[in-house]
């Protein structure tokens, strides 16, 4: 009985770990979305960068405050 007592507690600690990993990558899916930028061009020297880091003046983007003057 130990034997059989072994192999269930094995197969059940086995099956919560493969739930939580199935039910956490959705998760983690989202947050690398939301941290995904769109990629912008540099009107002078066209060095693509996140928007984040754009300045943008007169419709026109730039890379830096160099490139901006």
């Amino acid at each position: 009985m130990g034997v059989v007592k072994l192999i269930i507690i094995v197969l059940l600690v086995w099956t919560g770990f493969w739930l939580l990993k199935k039910f956490k990558k959705p998760a983690d899916r989202l947050d690398q979305k939301s941290s995904i930028n769109k990629m912008l061009a540099c009107s002078v020297c066209k060095v693509h960068f996140p928007e984040n880091e754009a300045i943008i003046q007169n419709n026109k983007v730039y890379c830096s405050k160099e490139h901006l003057e």
